[in-house]
């Protein structure tokens, strides 16, 4: 896993654990409102009952209150509340569905075979125990609708922040990645050519071609880093171009690829010339590590038209339909890799367009168009 990507993970899941502690800080609230309107409810309730049963039992005769409490509760059998009285934890009454002991003064929710009950326990002044309790499945569905509703809130303005934070990662490690793949074969070449400095012993005249290759290779390295930032930062049209030797580029290709070959019929084209290398380099790259050892890659120009040729093993139809349209794809199919992509944008920014065939033989034929270009 690459550095930027352990960064975009350890980043969401920061700003998640942030995000849903504020969902959570915003909710919190609604909930407890929700519960404390219930019981205020619920107590309420209990209390008109308590106060008119007290009432009640009051006006009984003497030896008939025990009777007339139950009649009187029983009044509320077809309201949905139950109700307990006991007196000196004797049983007196009793509806409820299961069996509950709670202290007097005590109010809450208590759960029992998936349903939520909400229950009050009051000691009367006559000395009796009442327990107040009926379903609060209203309360319930209250509460799971606003628990569902902030995760599901939480979880959309996650997803969509993990969105916008990769594709921001994305964008800005880019540049990098593409820089870090085109510096590599010049790279390569250069290392090269200073391992041959070092251990073999050549003339004066290979020893300056060498040293002059690699200060060129060097100044290209320069160019390419500028010209990748710019292709990425800045508009197309805002990109300079010149002319560019078409032979001369094509030479300087065949000095890294001796596989090389090339026939020059567009001797000059107007762009710049360290993307169009980059380019080629990237297409030549990739011919030849499809060929096989020693077999050549050819380079044409033809008015307007620039062509890579192989006679490698060709390409799988996904992997031509990746690289003729890499920008539909949301991971880098394993033949492209960066480059693919790279080379279509800068073939976009000099008004072109690159296309990959089969070539007659099995190999890959690599052409681009040129719309927007000058022959000399």
């Amino acid at each position: 896993m690459k550095l930027w990507q352990k960064t975009y993970l350890l980043s969401t899941l920061l700003c998640a654990l942030i995000l849903y502690g504020c969902m959570f800080g915003v909710t919190a609230p609604a909930l407890t409102a929700t519960v404390k309107g219930a019981t205020d409810t619920a107590l309420r309730e209990e209390r008109a009952i308590a106060g008119a049963l007290e009432v009640t039992m009051a006006k009984a005769p003497e030896g008939r209150q025990i009777p007339v409490l139950r009649t009187f509760l029983d009044y509320y059998a077809n309201t949905g509340l139950t109700f307990q009285v006991t007196q000196s934890a004797a049983p007196l009454y009793s509806t409820l569905p299961f069996p509950v002991d709670k202290a007097p003064g005590t109010v809450g929710f208590l759960r029992e075979q998936g349903r939520l009950y909400l229950f009050v326990s009051d000691r009367l002044p006559s000395g009796f125990e009442l327990l107040y309790m009926k379903e609060a499945a209203a309360t319930d569905a209250l509460l799971k609708r606003q628990v569902t509703a902030a995760a599901l809130t939480g979880t959309l303005v996650a997803l969509v922040m993990a969105a916008a934070l990769y594709a921001l990662l994305y964008r800005v490690n880019l540049p990098v990645s593409r820089l870090a793949h085109e510096m590599r074969t010049p790279l390569t070449a250069m290392k090269g050519y200073a391992e041959t400095l070092r251990d073999v012993k050549l003339s004066e005249e290979q020893q300056y071609m060498a040293a002059s290759y690699i200060a060129e290779e060097s100044t290209r390295l320069s160019n390419i880093s500028a010209r990748l930032l710019t292709l990425h930062n800045a508009r197309e049209e805002s990109t300079p171009f010149g002319p560019v030797d078409v032979e001369e580029l094509f030479d300087h290709i065949r000095q890294t690829y001796p596989t090389v070959t090339y026939a020059v019929r567009w001797p000059t084209l107007f762009g710049d010339r360290a993307m169009l290398s980059s380019l080629l380099n990237n297409l030549v790259d990739n011919a030849v590590k499809a060929s096989p050892a020693g077999a050549p890659v050819e380079l044409l120009a033809a008015p307007n038209v620039l062509t890579v040729t192989d006679h490698g093993r060709g390409m799988t139809d996904e992997a031509l339909n990746y690289v003729n349209h890499p920008s539909k794809f949301k991971k880098l199919h394993p033949t492209g890799g960066l480059g693919v992509p790279l080379c279509h944008q800068i073939a976009k920014a000099h008004g072109a367009k690159l296309t990959f065939a089969r070539g007659a033989d099995g190999g890959t034929v690599a052409t681009l168009t040129f719309y927007n270009s000058l022959t000399s």
